[in-house]
Parts: structure tokens; sequence; C-alpha cells
């Protein structure tokens, strides 16, 4: 089914969505600084940046995941102390009781202003999905054009027992170069898709809905986190 809005531009410019209401954005950026005296290079930009840009309602459980692999509590916002570095990120989240399907807007017609510049200031990138168990067939599939951080997060879920494979449908690799997620300083990122079924399965029996998803996060939950943070604690 094609989306409703060919773009986030066209999906603010509707009057019957309302921020707060209808939908919520979420983002963290980190404090850019130079104090050094007589410094030899610029202080870099962030590198790291977790997207979760159907959020909510949308893709349910993504905006849990993101925000825990970003480096924060899904409830308390209490930052990690794994020692694996907090990142950038994004969330876009559809906060009505049905019908949020209508406010998902597909990853190469992203174009949310601060969304874009967060990745374009990002030079490695993990955007997480969620699809139907019947594209899943079991495992969550891999995508995006960086290859490199594409491995390792396959290695790492498949060492915490999560099965997982890289993506090869051009409808889910995320191989276009406008997949918001290839947006990077380095043209690439990672792109993760997700099945209904497992991402239900992270969260306490009967709490997998907006509002108790994050106060319900659960052991399978923190494996997952915990498999994708390592990844981006391995790559610069």
């Amino acid at each position: 089914m094609p989306d409703k809005y060919s773009s986030m531009t066209a999906l603010y410019a509707d009057p019957l969505n309302v921020e707060g209401t209808m939908y919520g954005k979420r983002w963290r950026r980190h404090e850019w600084i130079q104090l050094t005296e007589a410094q030899a290079t610029d202080s870099p930009e962030a590198q790291k940046l977790i997207l979760a840009i159907h959020g909510g309602g949308i893709e349910a459980g993504t905006s849990e995941v993101a925000l825990a692999v970003a480096g924060y509590h899904p409830a308390t916002f209490a930052q990690a102390t794994d020692c694996y570095g907090m990142h950038d990120l994004w969330i876009f989240e559809g906060l009505l009781a049905s019908g949020n399907s209508d406010l998902r807007v597909t990853s190469t017609n992203y174009d949310d202003p601060i969304a874009l510049k967060l990745v374009q200031n990002a030079r490695r990138c993990i955007s997480l999905h969620g699809f139907s168990d019947a594209l899943a067939n079991g495992k969550s599939q891999i995508g995006g054009l960086d290859t490199e951080l594409r491995s390792i997060v396959l290695e790492e879920l498949t060492v915490a027992g999560i099965p997982a494979h890289i993506a090869t449908d051009p409808e889910l690799n995320g191989s276009d170069p406008a997949n918001i997620c290839n947006r990077t300083t380095s043209g690439a990122g990672v792109q993760l898709e997700m099945g209904t079924t497992y991402r239900a399965s992270l969260f306490a029996p009967n709490c997998n809905t907006r509002e108790l998803r994050k106060n319900n996060t659960n052991a399978a939950f923190c494996n997952l986190v915990s498999a994708l943070r390592k990844p981006l604690s391995r790559v610069y």
C-alpha cells in the first residue's frame, strides 16, 4: 500500500496532523564545542546516530529500542553505564490509538529537516524498523550501504542468538542512496528490519502498547540492545 504522504513535508503541511496529539518528535544531538587552546583540527561532529523514523504506534517497539541503543533508558532516560557510549538520536512517533500507518513516510522520501541534519552530521547510522512476520520469516533483516557496520551487526546478533541475515530484497535491503540511513558523511548506514512477533517479544506479556512498553522491557530487549550497542563501539 502506498504511503498517504509523499514526504514528511507533506505530512506536516496537513492541518489535521497536530504535533503532540497525532505525532511526536524526539531527538538528541551531542554537545558540539571546542575549548582547547590552539587545537590543530576542528572538534568532530557526532559520529554515531540511531533512528526510529516509524516509532510509536507505527512500527511498535522501535522507539524503545532506539532510545536504549542510543544509551538511554526508554522510560527514565537514565544514561547507560556499559561503557559503549552515548549516541545521537531521532525518533518520529505515531501517537494515535489506531491508524498510525497513515503517518508512515518511506525512508527514501524522509525529508524532516532535523532528522536530515542529524544524519548528515553523522558518520555511522543504524535505522530501526519493523516489518511483518510474513516478510521476516523468523529473521531480522540487515540492510544499508555501510557494509562494515552491517557485517558487525550480523555478527553480534548471531552471537546473541538473535536470528538475522543480510537482506537481499531491494524493497528491504536499504540500498538506495536516498534512504535516510545512507545520508551520512560516509554515504552509508545500516537498516535493521524486525518482525512483528519478535518486537512484541521484547516486552512483558500484555505490555506491547505505547503506554506500557517503556516500563516493561525484558531480558530479550536487553539482549538486542547490547547486540546493537556493541557494533557501534567497534567502529569510529
